[in-house]
């Protein structure tokens, strides 16, 4: 799990700021990855969620609630989204995109 319980640096010695800042960096790298929302989380932080086995889900904290916006599958890397949610294009000249992993 690579999550913190603060992103701010406190007035501390050299060594634990460097201490502290690695670790804050290293969540942020990892994208706040961990089986629960992290303690450090305020609205609009944006965190993986690898509490399923194979599964990374996506997730924004809005403040009260986790919202997921997608989930991958890490054997099939296959991208779920939430049910009720869908992607629709609306301008009749974009063009098609899609999605690859792997």
């Amino acid at each position: 799990m690579a999550q913190v319980s603060q992103i701010t640096l406190d007035n501390v010695t050299f060594a634990q700021f460097r201490s502290d800042l690695n670790n804050s960096l290293n969540a942020l790298n990892t994208g706040h990855l961990g089986s629960s929302r992290p303690s450090s989380a305020v609205a609009g932080t944006i965190w993986l969620d690898n509490s399923a086995t194979n599964t990374i889900a996506m997730k924004l904290f809005d403040g009260t609630d986790d919202l997921e916006l997608f989930s991958i599958n890490t054997s099939t890397n296959a991208i779920t989204l939430p049910s009720g949610v869908s992607i629709t294009e609306t301008d009749p000249s974009a063009i098609p995109f899609s999605i690859a992993l792997g």
